[in-house]
């Protein structure tokens, strides 16, 4: 996603919405916990890669968008507060059991189905047909100096109705255990993954202070402890192929963010679900 400057980063230019790299993702103070559906920051759709598949979301998600830090540790002198007083009732917060689990990703599933099926559906060219690795490729419009071809819009697009879809299926139901792209980053002085306020989020992006937001990560969905997002079961990110038939990837990191060589799926394991589970890819033909 992109700088906000008093106004969501949904009605940022496309442009620097689909030149984002993909595999970056980003995160929000503790302070308060608003609902994890309504977060204040919906940010819009990232980059999609042309031949594979779509990135995970946003300017928030990607170094790229933000003001130039020494590496990833930028000072946050609030985080460590914040993270206190997250950290209450940690080893008493419940968590989802297998069936409540499995329920949730049906409908992740779902909402993946249903963007697929209308973005193709909206599409001129396509009228409802899955797109052929020709048409992937094509370029559909160029938005500076970049092209954007049919896969990167689709992904996009197919993005956003997906995220809406999560938002309005679990705003009530299991709204204390989801949130939908929380924004994680690290507490230089304690060295630990924290969840940031999307409200803190959205006033930095206000103010232009996206290099506080420097190697954040900003995961699709993630499941977590009821009312704790700090202690986390899952972490999803929908994933739009194009052609279909492509298998969905993690986006990987290049030389000049500060997660590189990693992949976006390595720092989800290892930063936010410390190595205990995988993170899982969500696509229209299921979880994997």
């Amino acid at each position: 996603m992109s700088i906000r400057h008093q106004q969501p980063i949904s009605r940022v230019p496309g442009l620097l919405v689909l030149l984002l790299l993909a595999g970056c993702a980003t995160g929000a103070p503790a302070g308060s916990m608003p609902g994890p559906i309504t977060a204040a920051s919906h940010r819009a759709p990232g980059h999609y890669a042309q031949s594979t598949d779509s990135a995970t979301a946003g300017c928030l998600r990607n170094p790229a968008c933000y003001n130039t830090l020494p590496g990833e540790e930028a000072i946050i002198p609030w985080l460590s507060n914040a993270a206190n007083a997250a950290r209450t009732g940690t080893t008493v917060a419940m968590m989802l059991q297998g069936a409540d689990i499995k329920i949730i990703q049906q409908t992740l599933v779902q909402c993946a189905q249903k963007a697929n099926e209308q973005v193709n559906k909206e599409d001129e060219e396509l009228q409802g047909q899955e797109p052929t690795r020709e048409q992937c490729k094509q370029v559909v419009r160029r938005e500076g100096n970049q092209d954007v071809t049919r896969a990167m819009d689709l992904g996009a697009r197919k993005h956003k109705v997906a995220l809406d879809c999560v938002r309005e299926a679990f705003a009530k139901q299991f709204s204390e255990n989801i949130r939908v792209e929380p924004t994680y980053q690290k507490d230089p002085s304690t060295r630990l993954w924290r969840w940031i306020d999307p409200k803190q989020v959205a006033e930095w992006l206000q103010l232009g202070l996206t290099s506080q937001l420097w190697g954040a990560l900003v995961p699709d969905i993630v499941i977590h402890a009821t009312g704790n997002p700090n202690q986390l079961q899952r972490v999803y990110d929908f994933k739009f192929p194009c052609p279909a038939t492509n298998s969905p990837q993690w986006g990987r990191y290049t030389k000049d963010q500060p997660h590189h060589p990693n992949d976006q799926g390595k720092m989800y394991e290892d930063a936010l679900l410390g190595g205990k589970s995988k993170p899982m890819r969500v696509t229209s033909q299921g979880v994997q």
